[in-house]
């Protein structure tokens, strides 16, 4: 375990990865909410029940998980070893064996002395919350900063697919809704984020939600936070991610009472343009024997996929199978349909719209469509070596860069800079 002066970083062997089907892990100092030396870590891992290893009276490692949430374990022998409670992360706890726990928990105490101001301050309280959208019920954690509100607040959009509140996939761990969230609760605002339909805690099925669904869902998140007493409704800023920040802009184009937008990976495109535009660039940065391959069955990657937006188009269902991958046909066909340029020229709040130079899912050229279209000011950033996951990236825009950006923190520039924004938008000292 190594702290650097954002994040601390926890290494594991390779043995120790495949035992326990773990990751290296990278956890932002600021989401770290409680930090305790346990004197036996064997101990204080009783009771868990999940996949992992476990070598009784010596060794227990792996993804475990109890009433309290999911913990990450690893542990040896009857150590001490370091408890810490986080925030926005894929795990609630992690329980490690360190061999120096004392000075490493001294260390993150005195880091978040140093960012409070002063050993005492209390952290955000997270509460576990539920709306109701259509027939479904939705959950998600509203985050209250300490003392006496009613508060600013940030509404946090995810991008597509099926994704938690925290912006994690069952096989990407993206953590960037969790990650924002950690950070604005810091600064002094209220947060709230939720489950997507199907997904977590939240009820229906994730293939038969539609594009127009996820935005009905977004406005009744949004006519939550605007209603809560802790929140004050003049000072809201909604921020959406890809997907999220096309729901972000529909929101404030239908006359939202918000007092900002942040457009994160935000495109300017029709939906079967972009999809069209994404083709066209991963093909080249697909590895060297799938390309080979490619050119061998004298496959056209581009001319396939449009193929495929025809068989889906052709579709009338929720779902659909094509091409034997069972998909989500309807949000597929009101995707190719949408046209976010209507939305953007009908935006009448500030807007921060930031989009990466290495991001291969949307143009970071959209961002002076962005500057044209909408009437209300805004602001844009193209940052260089940002991908569509909000990391950077070393080396040529890829794909396949993604699996080990993930074990990174969502870039500590961007970060700064969102937050940076919504103080300023909404008055916050930070």
């Amino acid at each position: 375990m190594r702290m650097s002066d954002d994040a601390l970083s926890i290494t594991f062997t390779t043995a120790e990865r495949v035992a326990g089907l773990l990751q290296d892990q990278h956890i932002p100092l600021a989401s770290v909410r409680a930090v305790e030396v346990v004197p036996d870590g064997l101990e204080a891992a009783r009771g868990l029940r999940a996949p992992g290893f476990a070598l009784p009276g010596r060794r227990k490692i792996g993804t475990w998980r109890s009433r309290a949430g999911t913990s990450l374990v690893a542990v040896r022998g009857h150590r001490p070893a370091v408890r810490l409670t986080v925030h926005g992360q894929r795990y609630a706890t992690l329980l490690i064996t360190t061999d120096t726990p004392e000075e490493l928990a001294a260390s993150l105490s005195r880091h978040a002395a140093d960012r409070s101001g002063h050993t005492s301050a209390r952290p955000p309280a997270e509460h576990a919350v539920t709306f109701t959208s259509g027939q479904h019920t939705l959950a998600g954690s509203l985050t209250i900063p300490p003392g006496e509100g009613p508060f600013p607040a940030v509404l946090l959009l995810p991008g597509s697919g099926p994704i938690d509140r925290n912006s994690h996939h069952k096989r990407m761990p993206l953590g960037i809704t969790g990650q924002l969230a950690t950070a604005l609760d810091a600064a002094g605002l209220a947060t709230f984020r939720y489950d997507k339909r199907g997904v977590g805690a939240s009820t229906g099925r994730w293939h038969a939600a539609g594009f127009s669904d996820n935005r009905d869902d977004a406005a009744a998140a949004l006519q939550l936070l605007l209603t809560h007493p802790e929140v004050d409704p003049a000072r809201v800023i909604v921020l959406g991610h890809s997907e999220g920040a096309l729901h972000a802009a529909g929101l404030a184009a239908d006359g939202a009472t918000i007092a900002g937008l942040v457009l994160l990976s935000c495109s300017a495109l029709p939906g079967e343009a972009l999809l069209r535009w994404q083709s066209a660039q991963i093909a080249p940065t697909l590895p060297t024997p799938v390309r080979v391959l490619l050119r061998l069955l004298r496959t056209d990657l581009q001319a396939r996929t449009a193929k495929t937006h025809d068989k889906i188009k052709a579709t009338t269902t929720d779902e659909a199978r094509i091409e034997g991958v069972k998909v989500n046909a309807r949000w597929h066909r009101e995707f190719m349909a949408h046209d976010p340029r209507t939305d953007l020229a009908r935006i009448a709040v500030p807007v921060l719209a930031v989009t990466g130079g290495k991001d291969l899912q949307v143009p970071a050229a959209d961002l002076a469509q962005i500057r044209e279209l909408v009437p209300a000011p805004v602001e844009t950033h193209e940052i260089a070596d940002l991908s569509h996951i909000l990391r950077a990236q070393p080396g040529p825009a890829s794909l396949s860069g993604y699996k080990q950006e993930m074990r990174q923190p969502v870039d500590t520039g961007l970060v700064d800079l969102v937050v940076g924004w919504v103080s300023a938008r909404v008055g916050v000292t930070r």
